[in-house]
């Protein structure tokens, strides 16, 4: 992973694209769980409900920032992963920008993000070795986090 350093300058250096990049959601109205890749292909409508559709302006807007995927939480949450892997059959690591409306203080339903004073790994709690399962967050201003995710199988 990144410094946390790094991802708050990939921040200042895009803020206009992350500004731009929330604005266009709410305009579209995707406002519950979707995921869109770095292509900017649409998945939405969790459980079963998913269809596809691909947005020119998403995957511009996740070039000039640098993600390699956008999601969206069911409380308007907008998470984008910079740095990361994960998969359904490993241990999952994801390091970014969030930004999560006033409104809804939990960044991902089921998982409470904790706020701490840094992202770097021997200053987060440890399990096995490891960061522990969590979603950390550190504030750079209101709404808007750098934030690490953490899955351990």
């Amino acid at each position: 992973m990144p410094s946390e350093t790094r991802v708050r300058q990939q921040f200042v250096d895009h803020r206009a694209e992350f500004d731009r990049f929330v604005t266009l959601l709410a305009r579209n109205g995707i406002s519950s769980y979707t995921v869109i890749g770095s292509d900017g292909t649409v998945e939405s409508g969790a459980h079963g409900g998913l269809h596809a559709r691909a947005v020119p302006e998403y995957r511009r807007l996740e070039q000039a920032i640098g993600a390699k995927l956008v999601t969206v939480g069911d409380d308007g949450s907008v998470e984008f992963a910079l740095w990361g892997s994960g998969c359904a059959i490993r241990s999952d690591s994801y390091m970014g920008i969030v930004h999560v409306p006033r409104d809804h203080p939990e960044a991902r339903p089921g998982l409470a993000p904790t706020v701490v004073p840094s992202l770097e790994s021997d200053r987060l709690p440890q399990e096995n070795g490891d960061v522990e399962t969590g979603l950390y967050l550190v504030p750079i201003e209101p709404e808007w986090y750098v934030y690490r995710y953490e899955y351990q199988e």
